[in-house]
């Protein structure tokens, strides 16, 4: 059976109260804790399941977030943004599925290269498992419409990518912050760009946001920055009015920076065609 999740956060949300209220723990409830069983990976996965704010309440069928790098803290950054975006008018509710990390190495990355060695990389077998496991039962257990959005930040953009390049029609939106690839990778994410590209029919519809920040420790010399860049040049040229694609960068933020979400998410929802 499905259990509540709660985050504890300390008294922080009633500081300016503080003088006023006694000193107390706050709970916000993230959602429910589910999991699911997967045969290619050997593994019963958790999850973290936030449900709209009116999903008992309705019989409504609600778009589906699929979090990535699903800890408690990324559910709680995500459904504040979610907040914000619908405060703002521009997303409706959305079901968020927070995937919990096993092994991010091998999850993630779908070689193994001298820059970012990994003793068994299982990108594939990780994506197998979303489409074939983790998809069908949120559609079976919960209220869903076809509308799905992956989002990933640093390794889990790397993988976000890869997603988009191997199974284009999984996912109706793809959000990735820090999303890119190392330079020894180079050669096998073009071979990747190669064959997807010439289907390019593929990717009709399809929202795509990419971002980086320009002060990123971990792309100090902006190798990640310029493959993006030229990434972001194939999409124009080869998918064109295909599809809606923007690559956001940032320089007052580092690693993953912190509007990106937002951002992304808002352009994901945004109807007025714009890129």
């Amino acid at each position: 059976m499905n259990r509540l999740v709660y985050s504890p956060v300390l008294a922080l949300l009633l500081l300016t109260l503080a003088s006023a209220l006694r000193a107390q723990d706050v709970t916000i409830r993230l959602g429910i804790a589910d999991t699911v069983t997967s045969e290619q990976l050997a593994e019963t996965r958790r999850l973290i399941v936030h449900l709209p704010e009116s999903y008992e309440a309705s019989n409504e069928r609600y778009p589906v977030l699929y979090l990535l790098d699903g800890t408690r803290e990324s559910v709680l950054e995500t459904i504040a943004a979610m907040n914000k975006l619908r405060g703002d008018g521009f997303a409706p509710e959305m079901l968020v599925v927070a995937i919990e990390n096993v092994d991010r190495d091998r999850d993630m990355m779908p070689l193994s290269t001298t820059a970012y060695p990994v003793s068994n990389p299982g990108a594939e077998r990780f994506l197998g498992f979303i489409a074939d496991d983790l998809i069908p039962h949120v559609d079976r257990t919960y209220r869903t419409t076809e509308q799905r959005i992956l989002v990933g930040k640093s390794l889990s953009g790397l993988f976000t990518l890869y997603a988009l390049l191997t199974r284009p029609g999984l996912f109706g939106a793809y959000v990735g912050r820090s999303a890119g690839w190392l330079g020894d990778m180079n050669d096998y994410f073009s071979a990747l760009t190669d064959a997807a590209f010439q289907r390019a029919d593929q990717y009709q519809s399809k929202a795509i946001f990419m971002s980086m920040s320009l002060t990123d420790s971990f792309d100090p010399d902006q190798i990640i920055h310029r493959q993006m860049l030229a990434f972001s040049e194939r999409v124009a040229s080869q998918l064109g009015g295909r599809v809606r694609y923007k690559y956001e960068t940032y320089e007052a933020h580092p690693h993953v920076p912190y509007p990106s979400l937002y951002d992304g998410l808002r352009f994901v929802f945004d109807t007025t065609g714009s890129r």
